[in-house]
């Protein structure tokens, strides 16, 4: 990935269009599937669709290529077993992502959720930019982080009308373009959908990232990896939760910069960087489905876990950073925050407390919030992405 915003704006707006034209003369294969990923593998909503594809038998009809950075020693077995079936199969075949830009120009269908391939699409092509997540922060032409050009996809998805317009303007594109089917990584909050029994609770931290080297940018200059909890004070997080009879588990954003992080399992407490996490074979949107409530901040998985109408805690102790720096896709952030604000380490104590005590302040915020965020309550994300991209069999 290139990091360099002005290198990127150089090369989308001056290199790419050259690709655009050649685009336009060469034929399209109907029946070949192009996902595309700026990762070093298949995640988020590209995975999604990926194996829903697979499982559904897709590949018995329609060339299947995935353009990727592998790195099997960052995958989990069970991904590994999945490229490894996948290339079993004939129609399915993984490739470099820098030859994204060649199966780009043949196939008839384009799938991507992270980073992009800067060429317009003929009429005889539908390219679908899933993206990652239902904005929070400012994402696309809505924030300080673009090259001038973001629309290169037939449509772009959304998971209500009310991001329509939203996704409308960070994209550059006609609302027209914007098509309503929700995300397809949420799909496997139905595939459990209850919480593990037993009388320990299960509680997921999921922080967005603050600095990235990765990205090349910081939201925030937060100097842990958890708001009010110093690095040093995980053993007394791991007292804290374990005496309230609660499992908590950690997931940081893959995004976010890990220097001088070490995973860290404890009796009650699990603290896992995002390759870590995949090389365990653990997938959050499982864990989610199977959680009893969710610690969050500015991040989309807030917003996909009120599909499950449990509990949330908000740790908002930089909020005024973000918003003056990022900023936030709604005039206040707080309005779509159903649940309980919290801005110190005694408050994130009092929130476990009510977990504990099944006390829950906030069912009808969260029933008014998640009305307006989602259309679709059914776990058929991935088949209407597929519908939308004329993929069928």
């Amino acid at each position: 990935m290139i990091r360099n915003v002005k290198v990127k704006a150089v090369l989308v707006n001056r290199v790419f269009p050259i690709f655009t034209i050649i685009n336009r003369i060469i034929p399209k294969n109907q029946n070949k599937i192009l996902i595309y990923t700026a990762n070093d593998a298949l995640k988020d909503n590209s995975k999604a669709v990926y194996d829903y594809l697979i499982s559904n038998q897709y590949h018995k009809k329609y060339k299947i290529v995935c353009c990727t950075k592998i790195q099997k020693n960052m995958l989990s077995e069970t991904e590994q077993k999945t490229i490894k079936i996948g290339r079993g199969y004939k129609a399915v075949k993984f490739r470099p992502r820098f030859l994204g830009v060649i199966y780009f120009m043949t196939a008839g269908h384009v799938l991507y959720s992270e980073g992009k391939i800067p060429i317009k699409p003929t009429q005889k092509q539908k390219v679908i930019n899933m993206w990652h997540g239902i904005p929070v922060k400012k994402i696309g032409l809505l924030s300080n982080l673009h090259n001038g050009n973001e629309f290169f996809f037939t449509y772009v998805c959304a998971s209500s009308e009310f991001y329509r317009p939203i996704m409308a303007k960070a994209f550059g594109c006609p609302e027209e373009n914007v098509c309503i089917c929700g995300e397809p990584k949420t799909d496997r909050l139905y595939t459990l959908k209850t919480k593990k029994q037993g009388s320990i609770k299960l509680v997921v931290w999921a922080p967005t990232f603050r600095q990235s080297s990765y990205l090349g940018y910081n939201d925030s200059l937060m100097p842990t990896f958890l708001p009010f909890i110093e690095n040093s004070e995980w053993e007394e997080l791991n007292e804290a939760v374990k005496n309230r009879n609660i499992k908590l588990l950690v997931k940081l954003h893959g995004a976010q910069d890990l220097h001088g992080f070490q995973e860290k399992i404890l009796s009650n407490l699990e603290i896992y960087g995002d390759v870590a996490f995949r090389k365990r074979g653990l997938n959050l949107y499982d864990l989610l489905a199977e959680s009893d409530a969710l610690i969050a901040d500015y991040s989309s998985v807030y917003l996909h876990y009120l599909l499950l109408d449990r509990p949330i805690g908000f740790a908002l102790g930089d909020i005024d950073e973000y918003r003056n720096t990022r900023g936030f896709v709604f005039d206040n952030p707080l309005d779509y925050m159903p649940g309980e604000k919290l801005y110190s380490k005694s408050e994130l104590y009092s929130f476990m407390d009510k977990i504990v005590q099944g006390i829950d302040d906030y069912a009808k915020e969260r029933q008014r919030v998640c009305n307006k965020i989602h259309m679709y309550n059914d776990g058929k994300n991935c088949e209407r992405v597929l519908k939308i991209a004329g993929i069928t069999i």
